[in-house]
């Protein structure tokens, strides 16, 4: 029996439709007709005019690209119990983003390879994404998942009530740990005695330590310490730097410092300390997360990073867009979807709205709520732009971090990277001059701090046979380069 792949099912698929399509940039001729897709995202239950965001869009994407958008949103905190029933194929779905990566899909044959795709309709893409980071998306050589423009590295960082830590004085320059973070609780308990001064963000506090100067390589069960820079996967549980932790996590508990059910709690953080009930709490960090949790919060927010800051493939596929299998329209979904990356009326629509009745532009040409709204009463808020693919091509809200876009940029380019996300299953291993590795039925022998793989190089070939001349590629522990010597 022979088999088919997925991709080649595709192949012919899109041979049957290729004459007469359009390419992106592209206007629909006046006699085409507009082709809808189903798009499926997660939102919160403040935010209500999506109908009218998805008018104004399609407004646009039916002249842009013949394109427009049927969009469900689920409330975030249903999406998880129904995410599994959409990749079942029950409904119609053309477009979908995945809080969490592809593997759950992946591992479900649910959603559809799309390097052919994202060749033919999704190279706006490509000069905003990447090619590093595009890579995450793969999985048995084949393309899953599409990362939306974000921080690709984190740190881990304490975010807390900017205006106590002012109104008490209070100096958190020297703060580097978490062990120097004990003492600025201990303040603001004693002025503060009725408030958190510590809460976790939906659930056991411990779970936001998951990701601290190690790579969780997906589960968190096997990691890799010290920023990923050793090979030996670990059990974090069996770590002292965890034992650390939960011991001090321990100290704060019974000083009064931890609210009481933060072990059962599945508030956001962020949700607390809007409503005046705590001080601070443990998150990932960024260039633009003070300003984005005074957004979300309505009170001034700093933060301070505890950690370097890391990237792992965890980092990159945290929101990354699919096209399941089942999609009626696949090739109008990677349409829409580079739009989404490369339109920034689109952008600006995903993220807050429409002008005038959403936000308005400020003097300064920032955007905030329209008069007599803020974000508890705004019905499209803005709490929701880290799910949108590329955020940073659109305007900038007045508390946000002007020029993110760049900062975040540098920010992913100078961040240390996980030796394992130098390593993607199913890809291509090449080595430090670009080429194909060619170490065929080989061995490895250890010396010190460096591996030597020694095999059978294939590239040259005269009439039947093959002229091996033997290739040997060293894989420092550290960095995880590749390096060919010839033997």
């Amino acid at each position: 029996m022979t088999k088919i792949s997925r991709r080649d099912f595709l192949k012919g698929s899109l041979a049957a439709v290729a004459i007469g399509s359009l390419g992106m940039g592209m206007a629909a001729s006046a006699d085409e007709d507009v082709v809808t897709i189903n798009m499926y995202t997660m939102g919160i239950g403040t935010t209500t005019d999506y109908k009218l965001i998805e008018d104004a869009i399609n407004e646009i994407s039916r002249a842009e690209i013949g394109v427009e958008v049927n969009w469900t949103v689920l409330d975030i905190g249903q999406w998880f119990e129904q995410y599994n029933l959409i990749l079942s194929g029950s409904e119609t779905v053309d477009l979908l983003v995945n809080m969490g990566g592809i593997t759950t899909g992946v591992n479900q044959m649910a959603f559809l390879e799309l390097e052919d795709l994202y060749a033919e309709y999704g190279q706006g893409i490509a000069e905003y994404l990447d090619e590093d980071f595009l890579q995450a998306g793969y999985a048995d050589g084949h393309l899953y998942g599409i990362a939306n423009q974000k921080d690709f590295a984190a740190t881990t960082n304490v975010t807390f009530r900017q205006d106590i830590i002012d109104e008490l004085g209070l100096d958190v320059s020297g703060v580097a740990s978490l062990e120097d973070w004990t003492e600025i609780l201990a303040a603001v308990h004693e002025a503060y005695p009725d408030m958190y001064c510590f809460v976790s963000n939906g659930g056991s506090s411990l779970n936001q330590f998951d990701a601290y100067n190690w790579d969780k390589l997906g589960d968190r069960l096997g990691v890799l310490l010290d920023y990923g820079e050793t090979a030996e996967v670990v059990n974090l549980y069996e770590s002292e730097q965890y034992e650390s932790i939960c011991r001090l996590m321990r100290e704060w508990y019974e000083a009064g410092y931890v609210a009481k059910d933060t072990a059962t709690s599945s508030e956001n953080y962020g949700d607390i300390i809007k409503a005046g009930k705590a001080f601070c709490s443990i998150t990932t960090g960024n260039p633009g997360t003070a300003d984005e949790a005074t957004t979300n919060t309505g009170y001034p927010m700093g933060t301070i990073a505890l950690t370097e800051a890391l990237s792992t493939t965890s980092n990159v596929t945290t929101i990354m867009w699919s096209i399941p299998y089942a999609a009626a329209e696949p090739e109008a979904a990677m349409k829409f979807l580079n739009l989404m990356y490369t339109n920034s009326e689109v952008s600006d629509l995903l993220n807050y709205g429409i002008e005038g009745t959403h936000y308005q532009v400020l003097e300064d040409g920032t955007y905030d709520y329209v008069d007599g709204e803020d974000g508890t009463n705004n019905s499209y808020h803005p709490a929701m732009t880290w799910i949108w693919p590329n955020t940073y091509i659109g305007g900038d809200w007045t508390t946000s971090t002007i020029g993110l876009g760049e900062k975040m940029t540098e920010f992913n380019k100078n961040a240390r990277r996980s030796m394992y996300q130098s390593i993607r299953p199913g890809q291509v291993w090449l080595d430090t001059e670009g080429k194909r590795i060619q170490a065929h039925g080989g061995s490895i022998l250890a010396v010190e701090d460096t591996f030597y793989w020694y095999g059978e190089n294939k590239e040259k070939r005269q009439a039947a046979s093959i002229s091996g001349t033997g290739a040997s590629v060293a894989i420092r522990r550290r960095t995880c380069t590749t390096g060919r010597m010839r033997v």
